[in-house]
């Protein structure tokens, strides 16, 4: 079985969340929640690289790629 993709660099942000001066891993799990729409329990790290989130997954299963917050994550995220 392929291994699933786990490691996603965003650098585009939905308007008003402040994602270039954020001050809090909260903000990013938040972002992460709320915008992204990734079950809590599948962030294992959150990180700002300059103007990037750095964002690593947890506990991923095959069902999770066909899950729409995935699909938009693989779509939206660059290329590592």
């Amino acid at each position: 079985m392929k291994e699933l993709e786990k490691y996603f660099l965003i650098d585009e942000f939905e308007e008003g969340w402040g994602m270039h001066d954020v001050d809090c891993e909260e903000q990013l799990f938040d972002y992460c929640v709320e915008v992204l729409f990734i079950p809590d329990e599948k962030i294992e790290e959150l990180n700002m690289r300059g103007d990037e989130l750095e964002i690593v997954l947890k506990d991923l299963e095959l069902e999770d790629i066909t899950e729409d917050w995935y699909v938009n994550l693989m779509k939206n995220s660059k290329e590592n």
